[in-house]
């Protein structure tokens, strides 16, 4: 499981709070230096509340309910902060956790719930009576993790979809991100290594790392989109173990992946380095009876390179 930091910033509070109440005066209209100092300690006191929260693994639960009644007052750095500590606590604690679920009793249990109810946490509840593994479910669903299944196991995942109701008060580029990853939470990519959404939506999550990357280079979690990023730009233009990109007898690529390049540049590659690729590779693909030949092995890896590193 991929550990998530944020270092916070050193943080000069009685300069901070200085400057808010030399210029909170003059671009508040009616806003009294009182009234500015008395916003700003509310966002400190929000703040330092949920700190007793998420330093303590025990209190994941509480950080974040505490955080979705509160985060509207919290101020939009403040407000980023708290969503990307929340992240952090909740990765770091995922592989703990999943570990309760996976004694047979447990994934026997959930197995029977979902095959008639499916894997929502309603319709888990709904079906599971054990009065032990119900609480399970509601310890995952509160600390905000989704249930996931592969190769016959049931575990928690991140679940990005809950952080979106953080979106309005945090940093743009962090709400960008979150949607990022609510996509691939919600819907993803593959299944026991097989691509599960159309190739046409491969490119289009690819083609959006790439441009979060390009526009926000300086974020807190810039270098997460990268690795997702990598892992994107190798289905685009490889497939998968078991969704290559071109069959592995005769080596022809996926009529349908090829569509899927032609598709996307309809209007052209912009700013795009990967439907830049894209472009050039397809006469490539004509000139060679849509196989996958040496001089493509060569192209792509020298053009992906920079990319993916």
């Amino acid at each position: 499981m991929r550990r998530l930091h944020f270092n916070l910033p050193v943080w000069c509070k009685g300069a901070l709070l200085s400057l808010v109440l030399i210029f909170g005066s003059i671009f508040a209209g009616n806003s009294t230096p009182q009234a500015t100092a008395a916003a700003f300690s509310q966002k400190e006191a929000v703040y330092n509340q949920f700190q007793k929260y998420i330093k303590n693994p025990a209190s994941l639960i509480q950080a974040r309910n505490y955080l979705l009644n509160h985060i509207g007052e919290a101020g939009s750095w403040y407000a980023t902060v708290m969503t990307l500590q929340l992240e952090n606590a909740q990765a770091a604690r995922l592989d703990t956790f999943a570990e309760k679920l996976y004694p047979e009793q447990v994934q026997q249990v959930i197995d029977r719930a979902a095959a008639k109810s499916g894997l929502t946490y309603s319709g888990l509840l709904s079906s599971v009576q054990e009065a032990n593994i119900r609480k399970l479910l509601i310890e995952s669903r509160d600390m905000g993790y989704k249930m996931e299944t592969s190769e016959g196991m049931y575990y928690p995942i991140m679940h990005y979809e809950g952080f979106k109701a953080f979106k309005p008060y945090i940093a743009k580029d962090i709400a960008a991100y979150i949607d990022l990853m609510a996509t691939e939470s919600n819907r993803p990519a593959t299944y026991d290594a097989g691509i599960v959404i159309t190739w046409d939506e491969v490119i289009a999550r690819a083609v959006i790392m790439e441009d979060f990357v390009q526009k926000y280079s300086k974020s807190n979690r810039v270098s997460v989109v990268q690795t997702e990023l990598g892992y994107a730009v190798s289905r685009t233009f490889y497939g998968t173990d078991n969704t290559p990109a071109y069959d592995y007898e005769d080596e022809a690529v996926d009529p349908a992946l090829k569509k899927a390049y032609e598709n996307v540049l309809l209007e052209g590659p912009g700013d795009s380095r990967i439907l830049q690729i894209i472009q050039k590779l397809l006469p490539m693909l004509d000139a060679s009876d849509d196989r996958f030949t040496p001089r493509i092995e060569s192209y792509l890896k020298t053009a992906l390179k920079p990319i993916i590193n």
